[in-house]
């Protein structure tokens, strides 16, 4: 039962602030020392699941596939209905769904770029030239852009350039760190910008390379190119990743491949920070509960009397045996 001397206000308007940040509608209500246990606790539940799961353990995926011979199959975070009660530090993975269900998830061959690339890089590169041959690890800066005129007026074209670092790797002596600078240009592959995880594998190489596992970095590869007459020829390529702002990797759906490399790296700490995220969303349902029902025991919740009635019957003295015995002897005089 509600405690009458508390003032919820609205508790409409109170469960909703509730929902949306986690001890607000206490707060509202002037409930100010709940409002700081609420939020603390569901807060902070909810961020160190999320740091333990390296901020990847709250994604909404829910959609039906259907295969051959009519077979579905089910793509479905349940636990994000748990997740989604934390309110407005969850609801991100609902518009990340939206964005990430209506884009392709594979990367692709662009003629145009949504907007200009120039960021840091990380890969490998791989360049055949005449009196300049070499291979290996390169870190630096990358520019990608839309020639609209593209070279010699053949049309739009992306085109861009590297400067960095190269980790040449020479058989019978020691790696050497050299400063290279080159031209690139399309075929451009870029992951999508919005992309949960991919498995980024060095295939240029021709070598057998693990595979490296990225979530806040978008995949890039790119032919090499050199001036030969009239025409652009390739020389080489390159292959890495470039940064991803993080409005593009925050609570994007992971895939298949992004969740089974999350398990195998962190093993049961993936569970257990999913379980954290978890309850937080089942504590601030109870304090949703709570700022629109008020204390569910408290002052209010006593059998009511009637009006000028006490709340229990009177004690009255019950006199011992020997002094009901004394006052039924009569007094005798001699």
């Amino acid at each position: 039962m509600a405690d009458p001397r508390i003032n919820l206000k609205n508790p409409i308007v109170a469960a909703l602030l509730a929902f949306l940040i986690p001890g607000a509608g206490h707060w509202y209500q002037g409930r100010c020392f709940k409002a700081v246990i609420y939020s603390v606790c569901v807060l902070g539940t909810f961020c160190w699941g999320q740091a333990m799961a390296e901020w990847k353990g709250v994604y909404f995926r829910w959609q039906d596939f259907e295969g051959r011979d009519r077979f579905r199959t089910r793509d479905r975070t349940i636990g994000y209905l748990s997740q989604v009660l934390v309110g407005l530090p969850s609801l991100p993975a609902l518009v990340q769904w939206r964005r990430y269900s209506s884009s392709d998830a594979d990367g692709r061959d662009f003629s145009q770029l949504e907007t200009p690339i120039d960021a840091t890089f990380e890969g490998y590169a791989k360049h055949e030239a005449p009196n300049d041959s070499w291979e290996g690890r390169i870190s630096g800066h990358l520019q990608l852009s839309v020639d609209d005129t593209g070279p010699r007026g053949f049309g739009p074209e992306v085109r861009g350039h590297f400067r960095g670092i190269a980790r040449i790797e020479t058989p019978g002596a020691a790696a050497a760190d050299v400063e290279k600078e080159f031209d690139l240009a399309g075929p451009i592959t870029i992951a999508p910008q919005v992309l949960g995880n991919g498995n980024v594998t060095i295939t240029i190489d021709g070598q057998s390379r693990a595979k490296d596992y990225s979530s806040s970095r978008r995949y890039v590869r790119s032919r090499i190119v050199a001036e030969r007459g009239e025409f652009d020829a390739p020389v080489g390529e390159i292959e890495g990743t470039i940064p991803r702002a993080f409005k593009d990797w925050y609570q994007v759906p992971l895939e298949d491949d992004a969740v089974q490399e999350m398990n195998r790296r962190l093993g049961r700490r993936y569970e257990i920070a999913l379980l954290f995220t978890w309850v937080a969303g089942l504590l601030n349902l109870l304090a949703i509960w709570d700022a629109y029902e008020g204390p569910a025991y408290g002052y209010g919740d006593e059998v009511d009397q009637p009006e000028g009635q006490p709340s229990a019957a009177p004690l009255t003295a019950i006199p011992t045996p020997v002094a009901a015995a004394t006052s039924a002897t009569p007094a005798t005089t001699s």
